[in-house]
């Protein structure tokens, strides 16, 4: 044939290439031969005794900033655990068991031993059987082993890292049972000392290792707690995640506030690692197949200074345990500056710490600003004002409020048979006196005049008895009549007089009640409250969207004339500026002009007793170029005024805003000179 013709040639070259193409056939064939045939029995019995486990990877959760984007509410910090590795720890287990095997043989010999001399014959097969250590005995002699060397272990970590650990038997032989892939801790929340004392008395190992871990921390403690919201232990798959895994690490999920409204952008993707372990269960390698995503930062409209003194006023008034509120908007964009509850609490927890999780538990974490149904009381006026003003009050006609018979220096107002008491004194009132000095007898007068339907119609434009959506299942909507329920047939003068003075079937949240000064302040339009101005990626850069959130969104206007809106700012200016009859003159803060309102709510129990009172004071400022609205809420068992208790808190936060606002001006006249 031609092809073999050619190596019949004399040729050396071609006659070296046949060689050594023969010799790597030879090779290649010998390979296969060695894998298939000599090692086939070799790595089945890998296969079977090695199996892969699945590990969720929890991404880094994302931050939440204040609206300046440069200070952080909520972020994550790195947290040491010390483990021991039950791999390290192996050689030690099989060891302290040969020894305790060792021993056990040598006292079932000896137990024989003692039969036989006591029977004065050798033992049969079968009752030799008696004495032999069985596959229960073997494995109890096993967890005594691992018991003693991981308490050795323990000990000498404790020793040298100057912290008492211990450890629970049932809970350590669960976890070599079930976990065997995974570290065990012993130590959790290593301090930077510890971190470095381990380091130093480690280097040689010792079956110990630290393992890192991601935990959610709030750098500023109690700042912003309700609207930060807090997590909770959380290991589950989010949509789109794969469901099925052997091992979860620890990872978290929001439970209420931002933390909750925003998990799903917050939390990330999780990752998947594999873990090869062999037929006892000990990690042998390792290999991610996919890197956890991270989660997006929530920028927050808060106005960090605001928020804080807001914060200290509530405390420095009220005291820790003081329930109350203060809510601070933009009313030119609906943006939230402050939102702060109290009692307050620190978010800065874990669930695997008692003490903490106790700390949450005891104090309240229900945000007054926006969860709670609460009689708004005199602030009220400003809706029955307006409604009697587009009715055709003449602000300047004089109403005589009588003296009430059983206290003479003090009105009333009967309404049929019953009276109505005033805190005002009796004597003449136009519209600026009657709500500087907020007369019942005079709004209850001209409410009735004007109709509850319209007092009804004002409110509903203002939104009353409906939720703002800042926090969607998390929010109350309060409590407010319709037209078609004062229509009805049961619905009596008597009820539209406490709906006059802010009492009886009307409840609102302080978050309401700053959405409605703010429509006041800025026209009548009503707004939609913004907490989250944007959601952008963690890394910039990376090529992912993040999401706006628009300001300044109207939900609706108002309908009123100029006219009335001006009569009510000179009458809510004069409240504080009227140093002879002004109830919230405690705000009044120099070189700003506040236009507000006080109220005082009686809270009733299901018999009709009086248990205490929600004491208010709603506001916004400057007069002239209106931009904020405050509205502050005290809940008591004590007597005093919206004047008295919140006025004085109203006054700490416009200081802080106009300290701020100044701030920006000082620095530039500085540089000018």
């Amino acid at each position: 044939m031609l092809f073999f013709d050619q190596f019949k040639k004399n040729d050396p070259q071609l006659r070296l290439l046949a060689v050594l193409l023969t010799a790597g056939l030879l090779v290649l064939l010998g390979g296969l031969w060695w894998v298939q045939v000599v090692s086939g029995r070799t790595f089945q019995n890998h296969l079977e005794v090695q199996s892969y486990r699945s590990i969720r990877m929890p991404a880094v959760r994302g931050k939440i900033l204040d609206r300046t984007g440069n200070n952080v509410l909520a972020e994550n910090r790195p947290r040491f655990n010390l483990c021991l590795n039950w791999d390290a720890l192996r050689g030690q287990f099989d060891s302290a068991f040969g020894r305790a095997r060792k021993e056990a043989v040598a006292v079932q010999k000896e137990r024989i031993a003692s039969a036989e001399k006591a029977l004065g014959r050798s033992l049969t097969k079968a009752e030799r059987k008696q004495y032999v250590i069985n596959a229960q005995q073997t494995e109890w002699l096993r967890a005594q082993a691992r018991w003693q060397v991981a308490t050795q272990v323990v000990a000498e970590v404790s020793q040298r890292m100057g912290a008492v650990i211990v450890v629970d038997p049932v809970k350590l032989q669960r976890a070599y049972a079930t976990r065997l892939a995974m570290p065990y801790p012993i130590l959790a929340d290593l301090t930077p000392e510890q971190i470095a004392r381990f380091e130093e008395s480690f280097t040689n190992g010792l079956g110990a290792d630290l393992d890192l871990q991601s935990e959610r921390f709030y750098p500023l403690g109690t700042t912003a707690a309700h609207v930060l919201g807090y997590v909770r232990r959380d290991d589950s798959s989010e949509e789109g995640e794969e469901s099925f895994f052997s091992y979860r690490l620890p990872d978290y999920g929001g439970i209420s506030g931002v933390e909750g409204r925003f998990n799903d952008v917050l939390r990330g993707t999780a990752g998947m690692e594999s873990v090869l372990v062999n037929n006892l269960g000990y990690r042998q390698s390792e290999t991610v197949w996919s890197q956890p995503e991270p989660g997006h930062n929530v920028v927050l409209t808060l106005d960090l200074d605001i928020q804080r003194a807001a914060e200290a006023a509530l405390l420095a008034h009220q005291g820790a345990n003081a329930r109350g509120a203060a809510v601070v908007m933009d009313v030119r964009t609906g943006d939230i500056l402050a939102m702060a509850s109290s009692p307050t609490f620190n978010p800065d927890y874990s669930q695997n710490d008692p003490a903490r999780m106790a700390d949450l538990i005891l104090k309240p974490e229900s945000n007054r600003a926006m969860q709670e149904n609460l009689a708004p009381g005199s602030i009220f006026k400003t809706v029955v004002a307006i409604a009697a003003l587009e009715n055709g009050l003449n602000p300047n006609e004089v109403y005589r409020v009588q003296a009430n018979p059983e206290d003479p220096d003090k009105g009333c107002i009967f309404v049929g048979r019953r009276k109505i008491r005033d805190t005002a004194p009796p004597g003449e009132y136009d519209f600026k006196k009657a709500f500087i000095h907020s007369s019942n007898s005079y709004f209850v007068n001209y409410g009735l005049r004007a109709g509850v339907e319209n007092i009804v119609r004002v409110g509903r434009e203002f939104h009353l008895g409906e939720r703002t959506s800042l926090f969607p299942g998390h929010e109350t909507g309060g409590n407010f009549p319709t037209l078609a329920g004062v229509q009805d047939g049961d619905w009596r003068d008597g009820d539209t007089a406490n709906l006059c003075i802010g009492q009886g079937d009307i409840a609102v949240t302080p978050l309401q009640m700053t959405v409605l000064v703010a429509a006041i302040a800025n026209g009548g339009y009503v707004l939609w409250p913004r907490l989250v101005q944007r959601v952008e990626p963690m890394e910039p850069g990376t090529g992912q969207g993040g999401t706006n959130y628009p300001s300044g969104q109207v939900r609706d206007r108002v309908i009123v004339h100029q006219r009335t809106l001006n009569i009510l700012r000179d009458a809510m200016r004069a409240d504080v500026a009227d140093k002879n009859g002004g109830t919230g003159t405690a705000a009044a803060v120099p070189g700003l002009n506040i236009c507000g309102k006080t109220g005082t709510a009686q809270v009733q129990d299901g018999a009709n007793h009086l248990v205490g009172y929600n004491f208010w004071f709603s506001s916004y400022a400057p007069y002239e170029n209106p931009r904020y609205a405050v509205v502050v809420m005290v809940q008591s068992t004590g007597k005093g005024s919206g004047g008295t208790v919140c006025a004085p808190i109203a006054h700490d936060i416009y200081e802080a805003i106009q300290r701020r606002d100044t701030a920006p001006l000082a620095r530039s006249l500085a540089v000018r000179d």
